[in-house]
C-alpha cells in the first residue's frame, strides 16, 4: 500500500512537472495592430482660419437710381478645418517573415469644417433705399464662409501633404512599437491608395 502511494505521488509529480514545463515555454506572440484607428485619429491636423464673409446684391428695378435692392453684408469669422486620412481606408497586413509590414494609406482629405459662431460679431451692412437684409441672407453668407474655408483648405496641397506625412510618421512609430513589445523589429512598406 505504501508502494502504491509512493508510485502514485511520483506519477502525479511527473504530470505536474510536465504540465508546468509547457506553461513556461514561451509562446510565439503575434503582432496586434488593432489600435491603428486611434493612431490615425491622433494624426489629424487642425488649421485655424480667420476671414471675412461678404455678400452683395446689386440695385435693380424701377428705382435702381435710388439704390433700391442694393445690399452688402460683411461678417468676420473664425473656424477650424481638420485634415487627415480616412481611417476606414487604412489597412495593416501581418508582418512577413523578414519583418516587413505593408500599410495601405489613402491621400489626406478634409475631415471636418467647423465655423466658430461665437467668433462672429454683429455683421456690418450697407443697404439702399427701402432695403433690408434678412436673417436668411445672413445665414447664406455664413454658409458661404464655411464653403470658402473648405475650398481654401482643399486647394492647399502643402497642408494635405503635411497631414498625410504626419499620419505616416505616427503609424510607422506605432508599428515599430508593436514589434518591440513582442521582441521583433518591423519595417513599414507603404502602399498608396488613391481614388482619383
Amino acid at each position: 500500500m505504501k508502494r502504491k502511494k509512493i508510485v502514485c505521488l511520483l506519477v502525479i509529480s511527473m504530470l505536474c512537472i510536465g504540465g508546468c514545463g509547457d506553461k513556461n515555454q514561451k509562446k510565439e506572440e503575434e503582432a496586434d495592430f488593432s489600435a491603428i484607428s486611434s493612431v490615425c485619429e491622433l494624426a489629424t491636423l487642425k488649421c485655424y482660419y480667420h476671414n471675412v464673409a461678404k455678400s452683395e446684391t446689386e440695385a435693380s428695378g424701377l428705382f435702381k437710381w435710388l439704390g433700391k435692392g442694393y445690399k452688402k453684408i460683411w461678417t468676420e469669422y473664425s473656424g477650424i478645418v481638420e485634415l487627415g486620412i480616412d481611417v476606414s481606408k487604412v489597412s495593416v497586413e501581418k508582418p512577413t517573415a523578414d519583418g516587413v509590414v505593408k500599410v495601405t494609406i489613402p491621400d489626406a482629405e478634409i475631415l471636418s469644417v467647423d465655423l466658430d459662431e461665437d467668433s462672429m460679431g454683429e455683421p456690418l451692412t450697407d443697404t439702399g433705399f427701402m432695403t433690408k437684409i434678412t436673417k436668411e441672407e445672413e445665414t447664406e453668407a455664413l454658409a458661404e464662409a464655411q464653403n470658402h474655408m473648405e475650398e481654401t483648405a482643399k486647394g492647399n496641397g502643402n497642408l494635405l501633404n503635411q497631414a498625410k506625412e504626419r499620419a505616416k510618421s505616427l503609424i510607422e512609430g506605432y508599428v515599430k512599437n508593436v514589434g518591440e513589445q513582442i521582441g521583433k523589429e518591423y519595417t513599414v512598406e507603404w502602399v498608396e491608395f488613391s481614388e482619383k
